[in-house]
C-alpha cells in the first residue's frame, strides 16, 4: 500500500456525474454499482463507508482504482469531493 492517498477527478458528459481516479486498489474482481443508498449500505466496505460518510452521493460504481459518483443534485461538487478524498484517505491510512 502506499503511503499516501491521491485522488484526481474527471468531469463526465453529465454534471451530476464526476469520476474519482485513486492510487489505490478499491475493487477487487467484479466492477460493483449502487444505484442508492439501500444498495451501498448492503455492499462492501468502501461503499458503505462513503454512503454513510459523504453527504450527497446518490449512486456510486467502482471498478479497480476508479470510483463514478452521481450526485444529489442539491449537494455541491467541492463538498463531495473534499469528503471523498478524506474518507478514503481515513479508509486507506
Amino acid at each position: 500500500m502506499s503511503e499516501y492517498v491521491t485522488v484526481e477527478t474527471q468531469s463526465t458528459e453529465d454534471p451530476n456525474t464526476l469520476d474519482f481516479f485513486t492510487n489505490q486498489q478499491l475493487a477487487v474482481g467484479d466492477d460493483e454499482y449502487y444505484a442508492n443508498y439501500e444498495q451501498g449500505d448492503e455492499g462492501t466496505p468502501i461503499a458503505q463507508m462513503l454512503f454513510n460518510g459523504v453527504r450527497g452521493i446518490q449512486a456510486l460504481s467502482i471498478s479497480g482504482e476508479t470510483l463514478r459518483i452521481t450526485r444529489d443534485p442539491d449537494v455541491a461538487w467541492e463538498e463531495i469531493i473534499d469528503d471523498v478524498r478524506d474518507a478514503l484517505r481515513d479508509f486507506f491510512l
